[in-house]
Formats: structure tokens, C-alpha cells, sequence
């Protein structure tokens, strides 16, 4: 995986770390070669316990520098990058060895590489250049640093020269190493005239592995060799060298190579058509990425996860070979493999989930539900996206059913995208009536796809409500406006959307209409709006005036022009406009709201100036709420911490949300309903809906309700009040939301499906 070379880039120190003289057989340098051997191993989460240890007690000035050394190298390929510089800042400091020094030096070039700072690493590994002395090992190592950020230094005579020098090096393990970070500086140059030295430096490697000791090195030489031969189109010759690599596994600790290669394997096995090792192979790339998840770092990049990239495809594998076998078989045999297949999709929306909100734990220690517990007259819809088609897994009580949709992955992007544009516009320029149905035809043709091969059972079995376990870009879905040529999905079914039905599941579920609600919200912003961004701030504006000028107050604080809004705790915008600007914010509609909730509701409301960060959370800390109402601006990006509410005085991010919540009085309960009836999440990013998932999962919450879009004021208004009057006659959340709903489709201006569809319900529907 990505980070390996991360590894390759830093070898060189994890052996320098202790290679000057055996020191001392204490406690405390005992500990110290643990952290260093566990971060050898990569396992991460050990080395750095190991290393923090170490640091807790009273230990000499080059003890401290070695355990910030390891600590810092280990958060350096964990991609926790702002805590890693200021370990490695601290170990180059502390040590007064020279070739320490020139080791860490190098670390921070690396580490700065990956920041993708343009001016430190060429400083940095200048300065280890400059620093080391007797090591060539380590002076090498630098060398080919240099030329990974000096670029325009390198040639491939200089190729060549390095490939001399490399050869020259008395460890066959070092050579090694070389080799394989030298044919990957040369692969990021990307030119066709370097393949042949690529080759070159990987034969080389996978030559010396083979009188090579050291079993991972070996296993590393084949398995870049094969990657490289894989990419060149020989497949035959990367398989080869990936069975060989994947014999030589055996009782070994789990790491990220194996599970390339079972994956390279299980892609090879798949294009030969050779499924029963194809599954096989990805079952076991499954098992390895499970066993060892939480030692894999993961990146963001413009709000991607590097997720997608680097596990998905290997869960999707797995569920690909495992819908394909399915389609063969009958009866017990074939509800298994389906049953398989559901669960290894589960793992990829808990793995997703864990890394939206940066940690295992908090998914971990949830309680799993399972579907034969659920409500019989409900449907669980799991849409799974692969490159050539839709497969449509259907839970119906304890029996799982599989359509297959030909449809391409491009042609749904193109129908989402079109579907959510098209709402999402009219809802900021309504326009003429005559642009209304510009929606139907991409609602028609994902109906088509998703409900129509279903739909047949649905009605035999008298489903009412449909629960949908959305894959990637299905999550930007209003699914509530799929339409059928005659009527929506919403006149036909209650519609919930579910992480993953092993996430959030139906515990602990009690009547509604006696729950006990905090009502917050603010229909004028207070001071809470100097602690967002001028540049922010302005956009915003922008963005009002739109809605102004269509005579519509929107219920949101941000539209499709802001994807990842800047917030801080800073004041940057200025005073003077301040009354201006939380004119044109408000939302009277917020007030009509709340009041009216409070009268039908058992509640305590926090309104305006009420809604301060202190008075909310002196208020979940000293009474039990069931269900917490927020009518206040808000925005959800793919990523949980850009994702906020806005208080009167202050901004709430959701790790706010949970400290508070899970604080309250009686915190064990649980809340029962979370909702945000003025938030949005960002346009066009697939992965901003799980902010309403991570709210709710921080709180603890089983359900949240909060809207893809701003709506108008009046329209969220409406919703909520009959959407809270409907629980209080014993509906099913997802009913009442579906009445409610279904009120806004029968008033004449509010008709249209960008007012009530882009109100979704996460997690418990009951």
C-alpha cells in the first residue's frame, strides 16, 4: 500500500536507532528496542504505546531523544503528521550524536515530503547529508531522498550511477531496500524510457532475496517485482511471483503485504476467470485487511479518503466473486454466500465510518443488531455499485434476495448527479413552472434501477417501509423523489437510510410520545457569526442574496457554493456589518417552530440568546432528553471535523456534540431522535452524509433527521411541526416523517419534491 514506501524511506533510521554500540540492558532500554521492533513489524499502536511508556518516567536526554525518535517516525507513517514533526523536533534536539542527528533530519525531510512542503525537505535532507558521517548506509539512503525532491538534479546516467553504488553496498538486506526505493523514485517520473532501469532495480532486489535470510524482505522483492511485472500487462509472471510470495507467509504476523498480494491474486485469478481461487484469494486480502485495520492509516485529499482507494476495491472484490457464486447456487446455500456477501459490506461501512470520525473504538464498542430482529414489515435494500452493474441484495425477514441491474457505474453517477443538481437548483431558482419536471427523468431512470426489479416483492410481502443501505454516491440520494412516471417513492413507502444495519440498530426502542425534548435554535444569529471566516462569511452573503432575490428565506447557512466551509474559534469577520449580516441569516420560521413543538412536546427550549454553548450543555448534563431538536444553522462536509452547528455565542463541532451528550444525566439511556431541521451537507460529496451518522453514533443517538439541502424556512417549518405531531399518534419515525412529507406534497407551493425529499432519516426507523 501506498504508505510502504514511507517504511522504505525510514528503514534505515528504525536500524540506526540502535546500531551504535548495545547499550545498557535497562528496563527503559529494553522498552525502547520493543517500540523500535514493534514499528520494524508495523505494528504501530504498540510501538507508540511503547514509546509513550518510555517517555512517562525519568530516563536520560538520548533516551528521550530515541523514544521521541520512535514515537515520531511511528505517527509519520500512521499520517498523523502535526504530531509527528513535533516528535521528530524533539529527538532531533535531544540527541547530541551526529549520525541521530542526520537520522532525523531525514525523518523530518520525509515527513515534509508528505506534508508536500515545497522548501523543507530539500533543507532537511541537505542537512542530513551534511550531518552523517561514517554510515554510508544512511548517506545513501539521504542521497535517494534528494533526488525524490530534487528532480531536475537526476538523469538516468545518474540512475545508473546510484545503481553502481547500491551494488557496491556489503548487506544484501540494504541492497535490497535500495533497489526497491530506487525503482519507486524512478516510477513517480512516470517516463517510458526508465521502465527498462525500473526492471533492473527490481530484479535486482528479487535476486538478492533469494539468498536473502530475512523472510519480509523477500516477500517484499517478489511482491514488487510482481506489481511491476502486473502494471506491464504480464500477469502470468506476477502471479507466479504472488503465489511464491504468499507460500512464504506462513505463521507469519499479518501485514499490509499480504494483503496486496492476495488482493493482486485474487484480480489476476478474476480476469482469467478462474473464480473459485479469485474468492479464495479476496476472502483471504478480507480477512488480512480486518486482522490488521486499525494499523492502517488512512488520507484525506480534497475530502477523499484514501480508503476508496486502498481497501474498498478489495471488499468490492470479495462481494463481487461472492454475488457471482450466489447467482449459481439455490436454497440454504445460496442464503449463506448472500449472507457473506452483506456482512463483508458491512465491514466497508464500519471501516468507512471509523475513518470518517478518526477512531475504532467508538465503532467497536456499539451494540450490533441483527435483521431477524427487525420490523417484519420492512424491507432492508442494500444498492451495491460495481463497475457493470447494480446488485440489489434485499432482506425480507431472515431471507435475503438478489436482483442484478446492467446498468454501469457512469450511468448512475450521471442520474444521481443530475437528480440531486436539478433539486438542489430549483430550489435556490424555482424559476417557471415549466423547469419543475426537469427532476423526473434521472428520478425515473434510478427508480427504474433500484425499485422497479424489487417492487414485485414488496408488494407480495406488504412492506410498508423501506430501509436503504446506501453505497458511496447513493448516500447523495433524495430517495423519498425516486418517481415512477406516476407517483414517488414517497407515496408508497416510508423511507429510512441506514449506515449499516450493523451500526445503528432498533435498541432500546420505547413510545415515542412520551419522550422528554430539548428544543434549541436561534431565528437571529448571535456573535457565533464572527467566529466563521471573512472569505466564508462572504460567500455566504453571495449565497443569501440568491435566495433573497427569489423572495425564498433559506434554512441553511451555506449552499451549493461551499464545500468545505472554514471555521475557527478566531474572530476574522469584521464587526462593522455584524447587524447586516445576522439580518439577512435569520430564520423566523425557527421561532413559529419551536414554540409550536414546545406547546405539543414535553420540552425545554433554548431560543436566541437562551442558545449558548454553556446553557446547552448545563442543560443535557442535568436532565435526561430522549429526543434533541436543533433549528439552527449548520453544515456537514466529509470531514467530521469541518462538520458544525452554530450556537448563538459559539460554534459546535461533533466532537462537541458527543462530549456534551454522552455527559448528560442518565447519558446510558441513550437519545432516541437527533435532529437538525436547518443543516445541510455539502454538494456533490458523497461522503458528507455520514455527518448526520457520525452525529448520531457521538451522541449515541438511534436515529438522526437533518436535510441534504437548504429548504426554505417555511417548508422546514411545516415539515417538523407535523412530522413531531405525527410520533405523538404513535407512528414509526419513518412514517411520520413519510406523512409529513407527504403534507408538504399536497400544498400547491410546496409541492415540489426539493422542498420535503431532501429530509432524511438515519438509523432506527421504528
Amino acid at each position: 500500500m501506498h504508505y510502504r514506501m514511507t517504511v522504505l524511506l525510514l528503514a534505515a533510521l528504525l536500524i540506526a536507532c540502535f546500531s551504535n554500540g548495545t547499550l545498557a540492558k535497562t528496563p527503559t532500554d529494553d522498552l525502547l528496542q520493543k517500540a523500535n521492533d514493534y514499528l520494524g513489524k508495523g505494528q504501530y499502536y504498540l510501538a507508540l504505546r511503547e514509546a509513550e511508556s518510555v517517555l512517562g518516567n525519568r530516563i536520560t536526554q538520548e533516551q528521550q531523544s530515541l523514544a521521541y525518535g520512535i514515537k515520531g517516525n511511528t505517527l509519520l507513517i500512521m499520517q498523523r503528521y502535526s504530531e509527528a514533526e513535533e516528535s521528530l523536533l524533539k529527538a532531533y534536539e535531544l540527541t547530541e550524536e551526529k549520525q541521530r542527528k542526520a537520522g532525523y533530519a531525514n525523518s523530518l525531510g520525509v515527513l515534509y515530503l508528505k506534508m508536500q512542503d515545497q522548501t523543507k525537505p530539500p533543507q532537511f535532507f541537505r542537512l542530513a547529508a551534511e550531518l552523517v558521517e561514517n554510515d554510508p548506509i544512511l548517506a545513501l539512503r539521504i542521497k535517494l531522498n534528494q533526488m525524490r525532491v530534487q528532480p531536475e538534479n537526476v538523469s538516468l546516467p545518474g540512475f545508473t550511477t546510484i545503481l553502481s553504488e547500491i551494488a557496491a553496498v556489503d548487506s544484501a538486506d540494504e541492497r535490497i531496500r535500495y533497489y526497491l526505493n530506487l525503482a519507486s523514485i524512478v516510477k513517480s517520473y512516470a517516463l517510458p524510457s526508465h521502465t527498462e532501469l525500473i526492471q533492473h532495480a527490481l530484479e535486482s532486489a528479487h535476486a538478492d532475496s533469494t539468498v536473502n535470510t530475512d523472510k519480509s524482505l523477500r516477500i517484499e522483492a517478489l511482491d514488487s517485482l510482481a506489481e511491476f511485472y502486473e502494471s506491464q500487462g504480464k500477469s502470468e509472471q506476477a502471479l507466479a511471483l504472488s503465489e511464491l510470495a504468499a507460500s512464504l507467509t506462513d505463521r507469519m504476523d499479518v501485514d499490509d503485504l499480504m494483503i496486496q498480494i492476495e488482493w493482486r491474486k485474487g484480480r489476476i485469478y478474476q480476469q482469467q476467470k478462474r473464480d473459485n481461487e479469485a474468492l479464495i484469494a479476496f476472502g483471504k486480502a478480507v480477512d488480512y485487511v480486518q486482522a490488521i485495520r486499525r494499523d492502517i492509516p488512512v488520507s484525506y485529499e480534497d475530502g477523499k479518503s484514501s480508503f476508496r482507494k486502498t481497501l474498498e476495491p478489495i471488499y468490492l472484490g470479495y462481494t463481487h466473486q461472492l454475488l457471482k457464486k450466489a447467482g449459481h447456487q439455490n436454497g440454504e446455500a445460496k442464503q449463506q454466500t448472500l449472507l457473506l456477501a452483506r456482512q463483508t459490506i458491512e465491514l466497508i461501512k464500519q471501516s468507512e465510518l471509523e475513518d470518517f470520525l478518526g477512531g475504532r473504538c467508538l465503532i467497536e464498542g456499539m451494540q450490533r443488531s441483527e435483521l431477524d430482529d427487525m420490523d417484519m414489515q420492512a424491507a432492508i435494500l442494500y444498492p451495491i455499485i460495481l463497475e457493470d452493474r447494480l446488485e440489489l441484495l434485499v432482506g425480507i425477514g431472515k431471507t435475503i434476495r438478489q436482483f442484478s441491474v446492467s446498468v454501469s457505474r457512469e450511468q448512475l453517477r450521471d442520474a444521481i448527479n443530475s437528480l440531486s443538481g436539478q433539486l438542489r437548483k430549483w430550489t435556490i431558482s424555482p424559476g417557471d413552472m415549466g423547469d419543475s419536471d426537469a427532476y423526473q427523468q434521472p428520478a425515473e431512470n434510478i427508480y427504474r434501477w433500484m425499485i422497479a426489479p424489487i417492487e414485485r416483492d414488496l408488494e407480495k410481502e406488504s412492506i410498508k417501509t423501506l430501509v436503504i443501505v446506501p453505497d458511496g454516491m447513493m448516500r447523495l440520494v433524495p430517495f423519498a423523489a425516486l418517481y415512477d412516471g406516476r407517483v414517488h417513492l414517497i407515496e408508497k413507502y416510508a423511507v429510512s437510510v441506514s449506515p449499516g444495519m450493523s451500526l445503528l440498530g432498533n435498541r432500546n426502542s420505547r413510545p415515542l410520545h412520551s419522550y422528554q425534548t430539548l428544543l434549541a435554535g436561534i431565528s437571529k444569529p448571535g456573535p457565533a457569526v464572527e467566529k466563521i471566516s471573512e472569505s466564508t462569511i462572504n460567500k455566504l452573503l453571495l449565497a443569501d442574496s440568491q435566495y433573497r432575490d427569489q423572495q425564498i428565506v433559506s434554512r441553511s447557512l451555506f449552499n451549493h457554493h461551499l464545500r468545505n466551509p472554514a471555521i475557527t474559534r478566531e474572530t476574522h469577520s469584521p464587526v462593522s456589518g455584524l447587524q447586516d449580516i445576522q439580518s439577512k441569516l435569520s430564520l423566523p420560521g425557527v421561532e413559529t417552530e419551536l414554540v409550536s413543538l414546545k406547546e405539543a412536546l414535553k420540552s425545554t427550549l433554548l431560543l436566541n440568546e437562551q442558545f449558548t454553548v454553556a446553557n446547552f450543555y448545563q442543560q443535557v448534563s442535568t436532565q435526561s432528553f430522549d429526543i434533541v431538536h436543533i433549528a439552527s444553522h449548520g453544515f456537514f462536509s466529509s470531514d467530521a471535523d469541518k462538520s458544525f452547528l452554530m450556537a448563538y455565542d459559539d460554534i459546535l463541532k461533533l466532537d462537541d456534540l458527543k462530549s456534551f451528550l454522552k455527559r448528560g444525566k442518565d447519558a446510558t439511556k441513550g437519545i432516541q431522535l437527533l435532529t437538525f431541521s436547518a443543516c445541510e451537507t455539502a454538494e456533490g460529496d458523497d461522503r458528507a452524509p455520514l455527518g448526520f451518522t457520525g452525529a448520531a453514533l457521538k451522541a449515541d443517538a438511534q436515529s438522526a433527521l437533518g436535510s441534504l439541502w437548504p429548504i426554505s424556512d417555511e417548508a422546514a417549518s411545516q415539515l417538523m411541526i407535523s412530522f413531531y405531531k405525527n410520533l405523538m399518534q404513535h407512528k414509526s419515525k419513518a412514517e411520520a416523517l413519510r406523512q409529513a412529507q407527504l403534507e408538504l406534497l399536497k400544498t400547491d407551493h410546496l409541492r415540489h419534491p426539493s422542498f420535503w425529499s431532501p429530509f432524511i432519516l438515519v438509523g432506527n426507523w421504528l
